[in-house]
């Protein structure tokens, strides 16, 4: 048994905040692009390429990088990625041609990939029966990071320029980089046999391993329903509150989305129930959490004190939703092989991303296309068709295990 000491909970600390700064990078340019296209003359066709690529970057990462932590030392890896994501951070801050800048900000999605190499390490510093609680403290700093990166990006922009946002990231990573060395153990594959599989093999065994694998099909399309909900929610409400009746202005939104960072922070006590055994409760417990977000949006109908309120509880409510379900998810497939287990994860994440990628696409087009009332009943419809797969397959399995109680 691991014994936990105070050196496993600074090696979880650190965990923590490399995936928050590491993931951030995805998202610090979506606020500002206007700065960026205007400074670099990038046109307006172009300029939603920055934050798109970085996007697929990260997606080609999670899917083509990750896993391969199952072949080579994780350290390793993850070291290669942070230091191709500062060389890239060091080019876009130097950089004056626009087409070179989108290039890069490419790569800083690919590196950022580093992050879902990180998570899995959590099962080899403290015991498997507490699982639940270290990874949802190392999801908390992951979704940390995703939350506060736009609403930071805002700020540093406005006092210092837009360059200051990829100095402060620069600074950051290279305070990561050194502790991931002097801290991280070089861990070992986890199973030798892993070592003699060539690279392609690597890629076909993971369609195999998605294709063979229902809990991974089920708990990858619970969270691409719920991520996909989440992206739209973040994409949308910011426009939502600018516009009329409600005006608010971007200093109220940028401290409504500080405030709702709260609900990540409960994403650990959520791991503590799972560990006991509640895992398709809690399930149930995340998906509604995320509908009732979405639906309390409804009852926003101007810029008085009940309305903040309600905005802050569904902020809060959509964070603890989204990061409990991701932790269960993660919390059901890295149980089921340790072998496996990056390809598990970039399956997972490759997935779920592809989900928040939707929301985000048609959260904006519905929107503009017809109205906010028709793009929150899509954001509603899509906690509610996870819950409802969830409730059959859980009904399904219950079923499945009665008859085979019965004829045994």
């Amino acid at each position: 048994m691991i014994k936990l000491t105070k050196k496993t909970n600074f090696l979880i600390f650190i965990l923590a905040i490399s995936c928050g700064s590491l993931v951030a990078n995805i998202y610090y340019t979506q606020p500002i692009i206007q700065f960026i296209a205007k400074d670099l003359n990038i046109s307006s066709a172009f300029s939603g390429l920055l934050t798109t690529l970085t996007q697929i970057g990260y997606g080609l990462g999670l899917f083509f990088i990750v896993p391969m932590a199952d072949l080579f030392k994780s350290k390793k890896i993850i070291g290669i990625l942070i230091g191709l994501t500062i060389t890239s951070l060091i080019g876009t801050l130097m950089s004056t041609n626009g087409v070179v800048f989108i290039l890069l900000t490419t790569i800083i999605g690919i590196g950022a990939c580093a992050a879902q190499i990180l998570v899995p390490l959590t099962l080899r510093i403290v015991p498997m029966e507490e699982t639940g609680k270290y990874v949802g403290k190392v999801m908390s700093g992951l979704l940390i990071g995703i939350m506060i990166a736009r609403p930071l990006s805002i700020g540093i922009s406005d006092w210092f320029g837009w360059r200051m946002v990829i100095i402060f990231s620069f600074i950051t990573l290279i305070v990561i980089l050194l502790l991931i060395i002097k801290f991280l153990p070089n861990y070992e594959v986890v199973s030798t046999s892993n070592i003699n599989m060539s690279y392609p093999s690597l890629i076909v065994s993971m369609l195999k391993l998605l294709k063979n694998t229902p809990p991974l099909q089920q708990r990858a399309f619970y969270h691409a329903c719920l991520f996909a909900a989440f992206s739209l929610y973040w994409t949308v409400m910011p426009i939502l509150l600018r516009s009329e009746p409600l005006h608010f202005s971007n200093n109220e939104i940028a401290l409504i989305g500080f405030v709702a960072i709260a609900g990540a922070l409960l994403t650990p006590t959520i791991g503590k129930i799972a560990d006991k055994g509640y895992i398709s409760i809690m399930t149930n417990v995340s998906m509604m959490l995320v509908l009732l977000s979405i639906i309390l949006l409804l009852f926003v109908q101007d810029h008085s004190l009940i309305s903040v309120i309600l905005i802050i509880i569904s902020g809060i409510f959509i964070d603890i939703g989204v990061s409990g379900n991701l932790l269960l998810g993660q919390k059901v497939i890295f149980g089921l092989n340790p072998v496996m287990r990056n390809r598990l994860n970039g399956l997972y994440m490759t997935i779920f991303f592809l989900g928040g990628a939707f929301g985000s696409w048609i959260g904006s087009y519905t929107y503009y296309k017809f109205n906010s009332e028709v793009t929150l009943f899509i954001g509603t419809a899509l906690p509610l068709i996870a819950l409802i797969v969830h409730l059959i397959n859980n009904t399904t399995l219950k079923l499945s295990k009665t008859r085979s109680k019965y004829l045994n």
